[in-house]
């Protein structure tokens, strides 16, 4: 009687059980995965998963070939089990079972997230968001897992797709939160405008990463390199692979010659994701610079500089490039230009130096 109630009515919809019924059918039946995956299930609503787990293990060894059982196994290990060695395992037990689902794709790229693999998450949420279509749950993981990476302006075309589809309001809620917050990157005056904002969202998260992102920028726009250091240093712990992070980071350690080789392996990372990135390009050229690799440095600030118009500290360091490629007449015409358009006050004063030490020459 309980096997029949198990397997349903008539019309095969599955009769309720309660949890003790389901615990004496699987006594009855011990290698049963259908009674095994109820059970689990069961067990998962009430909270207590290390039992769900138990029942769930249970049912794949049962039927090895269960995508569902190494879907949950894998679910529960990368959330309220925190074993993310053994939910990637799982995860990827289920991938080999269902290499062409897309909903298990999608459910796997989830898990993947949760538990730290963003490239694979990135690449299995791509792979299903390409076959199911406009899933709102699925673009919203696959514009989180696509961030992960620093491609920051396919993760915003993709929330901005969520806000044009019937969604949950948890995905709606962060998609607004999430586009407000990476728009503030280059926002000018903005910037420091929104640091209510972004303090409001870093007490309800505190790992929110476009809000640290902006916060970061904030602190640089003051002047307080070692705060923004210690933000973009938290983001990499979270998304190591974070491109726009590891470039700003390299900035600060670029200017700093003692520190040069640790920037010049942040802008190689970074560079895999912004290969064409004139800001890249700049700190690439400051790291020649310390490096006293001049004619290098000239190339990079020229390459930069025909993207998008050097600021001042970038005049700064083509500047005294030339100088010390013997291109005098460059060198003292672009230091000027650099003083006039605003340097700190330590680079203000060597630019003035070299200015002041060849003109009395």
């Amino acid at each position: 009687t309980r096997r029949l109630a198990l397997l349903g009515d008539a019309e095969g919809n599955p009769k309720q059980l309660s949890t003790a019924d389901m615990e004496a059918l699987v006594r009855e039946q011990p290698n049963d995965p259908v009674a095994l995956m109820r059970l689990g299930d069961s067990y998962e609503t009430q909270g207590e998963f290390p039992k769900a787990a138990g029942a769930y293990e249970r049912a794949y060894k049962a039927n090895p070939k269960l995508v569902s059982a190494a879907v949950k196994l894998a679910q529960l290990n990368g959330g309220p089990l925190k074993n993310k060695e053994k939910a990637f395992d799982y995860a990827k037990k289920a991938r080999e079972l269902a290499p062409t689902d897309p909903k298990a794709a999608a459910r796997l790229g989830s898990i993947a997230y949760q538990t730290g693999n963003f490239p694979w998450a990135y690449s299995l949420l791509q792979e299903s968001a390409r076959q199911i279509g406009d899933d709102p749950v699925i673009l919203h993981d696959l514009a989180w897992a696509a961030y992960s990476q620093g491609n920051v302006l396919e993760a915003r075309m993709t929330m901005e797709r969520i806000l044009k589809l019937p969604s949950m309001p948890r995905e709606i809620e962060d998609a607004k939160t999430f586009l407000t917050l990476t728009a503030l990157e280059g926002a000018g005056k903005d910037l420091i405008s929104a640091e209510g904002e972004i303090n409001k969202t870093l007490s309800v998260s505190a790992g929110y990463v476009p809000a640290l992102m902006a916060k970061a920028a904030i602190q640089m726009r003051r002047g307080d390199t070692n705060a923004a250091e210690a933000i973009y240093s938290d983001v990499l712990k979270q998304f190591p692979d974070f491109a726009p992070a590891q470039k700003y980071l390299a900035a600060i350690y670029s200017e700093d010659p003692s520190t040069t080789g640790k920037a010049s392996e942040l802008a190689t990372k970074a560079r895999k994701t912004l290969a064409a990135d004139p800001e890249l390009t700049r700190i690439f050229g400051v790291i020649a610079y310390q490096k006293k690799e001049f004619s290098r440095a000239i190339q990079l600030f020229e390459e930069s500089g025909r993207i998008t118009p050097l600021e001042a500290k970038s005049l700064y360091f083509l500047g005294m490039s030339h100088l010390a490629a013997a291109h005098e007449s460059e060198g003292l015409d672009l230091l000027s230009r650099a003083v006039a358009e605003g340097l700190p006050p330590q680079l203000a004063q060597k630019a003035k130096e070299a200015l002041k030490g060849f003109h009395a020459e």
